[in-house]
């Protein structure tokens, strides 16, 4: 009985908790969004919400054994629990079934995580148009997540292009305007680099390609310009040509001793489509960008074994 009293005036004083038993299912739904966002607004940072997924549940997402509403079966406690639920998943950037949003935002992929993308139309227009901002926020944080764990260790220079252009560390989520310029951000930032990508894909590029153009160009977006389109073929050809058979043991020590095989090959490359990049300049963008490139391409499957021991 206390919990219940506590959070009815800590979070629902103004919110018609009786008449929960006789919702449908769409109605609580409906009611889990608005009150997800209500919450979120409540207190600077948005520690309301915070406040609420600690007490029913720990650090790592177990159900709190201590919490007796855990433990209580009713309509109303099976609210508080998917409410919290919907809460955590948005601090915790997981992805989740968008229809818990809004029917129809899920597009019937067998990875929750698939839906979280551009391609998913409803979800952006929701995005832009719903009046849940705070929650709208935290789903755009979501997509650049997953977006995040398609482009690291793929693509710097994208990877460097989202570090820099879409800050998502000192969100105020009570704020609107805040919550309103990171989705607006978040989403021009993804559509961005989409386009890029698609540009290249118009050239005919494959993304090893178009990451080699993004490195030797040093950033992310550019124009695919001719000559990096062609200096990036012909330097992924011969770093193909140029790798040890896949018997030869990898290393750290391996590694350096093909990198200074292989660069003067890349320097004349450069050099003949008349770039105007210093590849023995170690500590240049570009650089950094071809050497994490080639490191990868040397370790082949051992990379993700080497990152994972240490």
């Amino acid at each position: 009985e206390y919990m219940h009293q506590l959070l009815k005036s800590q979070l629902f004083s103004d919110v018609d908790l009786d008449a929960i038993p006789s919702m449908t299912d769409e109605e609580l739904r409906a009611m889990t969004v608005a009150q997800a966002d209500a919450i979120m607004g409540l207190r600077r940072g948005g520690d309301a919400m915070e406040w609420l997924i600690g007490q029913f549940l720990e650090d790592e997402g177990s159900w709190r054994d201590d919490n007796p509403l855990n433990h209580e079966k009713s309509p109303l406690t099976d609210w508080y629990r998917q409410l919290v639920e919907f809460g955590y998943d948005l601090y915790v950037h997981h992805s989740f079934n968008l229809d818990k949003i809004e029917p129809g935002l899920a597009q019937g992929h067998d990875e929750c995580f698939e839906d979280f993308t551009l391609a998913n139309k409803p979800l952006v227009a929701w995005l832009r148009e719903t009046p849940y901002r705070r929650v709208a926020a935290m789903v755009a944080k979501i997509m650049l997540n997953l977006e995040f764990t398609h482009v690291v260790g793929k693509n710097d220079a994208i990877q460097d292009y989202y570090a820099e252009n879409c800050d998502r560390s000192n969100l105020d989520v009570q704020n609107t305007d805040e919550c309103n310029e990171l989705t607006n951000t978040i989403l021009h930032c993804l559509e961005t680099i989409e386009q890029h990508r698609q540009r290249g894909r118009e050239l005919g590029l494959d993304d090893e390609q178009m990451r080699v153009v993004d490195a030797l160009w040093g950033w992310a977006p550019h124009d695919y310009e001719t000559e990096f389109v062609e200096a990036a073929k012909e330097v992924v050809k011969a770093v193909n040509a140029s790798l040890p058979a896949k018997t030869v043991i990898r290393s750290r020590n391996g590694f350096l001793v093909y990198k200074k095989q292989v660069m003067p090959t890349l320097t004349a490359i450069a050099e003949k489509y008349e770039l105007g990049i210093d590849l023995t300049d170690q500590y240049n963008l570009t650089m950094g960008y071809l050497s994490e490139w080639l490191y990868r391409k040397y370790m082949g499957d051992l990379i993700d074994d080497e990152f994972f021991d240490e």
